[in-house]
């Protein structure tokens, strides 16, 4: 099936709004209306349009998962322009209250998720990646709250605060669930790709707890342990969505974008590794502008954005052809006529 000659049509309306709304804040930034750091637009790209994006693209079981992540989707919107609204706050007591609304979105999708496993009672990678992924994105919210009260958890510096609530939106969220998106794309494929897409999911879905236990503990080592997963899963993600787009998404448009959006994290993923390993072992790396403007933009711009716009296209013809079934309690892959 084809997106037609439209192929933005299947975007939803939350996302193309957010869209706009992130547009006009990069513009009150630079016209000195507002005093948004490269660090604060990046983030606020997360709720206003990477969130409404991947959180239309996942599917839990019916019953109470699909309640609670349904009323996470409908309140989105309004988390989202909140979250906006706490960064033109100061920071402190007012900015975490109001930032603590879209804590209470990503929790309520977060408990969806979390009712979505106990119901299936299975651990199987194809279940547990989307709902870590969105787990993940409440955990990154919490963190959000954190930096817009000043509050600075273990002494860090408020930038690593802040850049914890941007990760886990990106990496956390949106790069688990790009992998799962390849892997339950794969179908039931039994080959090295498939066992590529697996070994990539996996590590991302490691990745991020280990390099936020690398920031958090005195084992610094885990920063560079995590560093590794998470670069390792997203090129290898990024590999198999570029040489089986054509398996993978039947739209032009869906194709073109999935391949651009591949090769998009390859320099961050290296500069995210030398990064880590450089605040270990003291060499010299680029500083924490420097990253945001590199690792940060091609990040957020070029994999997340770009790969679930692309999913997003793709969908109509992913749910026809295989996508996460609801049925039975279970998450499977499944052909569906609807």
């Amino acid at each position: 099936m084809s997106a037609g000659p439209f192929p933005w049509l299947p975007l939803p309306a939350s996302a193309v709004g957010g869209g706009i709304i992130w547009l006009a804040l990069i513009a009150s930034r630079l016209t000195g209306l507002t005093r948004l750091t490269l660090i604060d637009l990046l983030f606020l790209l997360a709720p206003l349009v990477i969130a409404p994006l991947g959180l239309r693209l996942v599917r839990f079981d019916d019953g109470l998962p699909t309640r609670l992540f349904d009323l996470a989707r409908l309140v989105q919107p309004a988390g989202a322009v909140l979250a906006m609204v706490s960064f033109l706050l100061p920071t402190g007591v007012p900015g975490g209250i109001v930032a603590s609304i879209w804590l209470l979105v990503c929790g309520l999708a977060a408990l969806g998720a979390l009712a979505h496993l106990i119901a299936g009672r299975s651990l199987r990678p194809i279940r547990l990646l989307p709902a870590a992924a969105v787990g993940f994105m409440a955990f990154g919210a919490a963190w959000l709250v954190l930096s817009r009260a000043g509050i600075r958890p273990l002494g860090l510096d408020r930038q690593i605060v802040e850049l914890t609530a941007v990760h886990f939106h990106f990496t956390g969220f949106a790069a688990t669930l790009l992998a799962t998106l390849v892997l339950v794309g794969l179908g039931e494929e039994r080959g090295f790709c498939r066992r590529i897409a697996l070994a990539a999911a996996v590590a991302l879905m490691l990745g991020s707890p280990v390099l936020a236990a690398g920031w958090g503990t005195p084992l610094h080592l885990l920063q560079v342990l995590g560093a590794i997963l998470v670069a390792s899963g997203v090129i290898g993600t990024s590999a198999i969505a570029f040489f089986r787009a054509a398996t993978l998404a039947k739209p032009t448009a869906a194709r073109v974008m999935l391949r651009i959006a591949a090769l998009s994290p390859l320099l961050p993923m290296v500069l995210a590794v030398e990064y880590s390993a450089g605040h270990i072992f003291g060499f010299l790396t680029l500083d924490i502008q420097a990253m945001a403007l590199i690792h940060g933009n091609l990040n957020a711009l070029g994999f997340s954005l770009l790969g679930l716009v692309a999913w997003s296209i793709a969908q109509p013809s992913y749910r026809r052809e295989g996508t996460v079934s609801r049925s039975a309690g279970t998450t499977s892959l499944a052909n569906s006529s609807n």
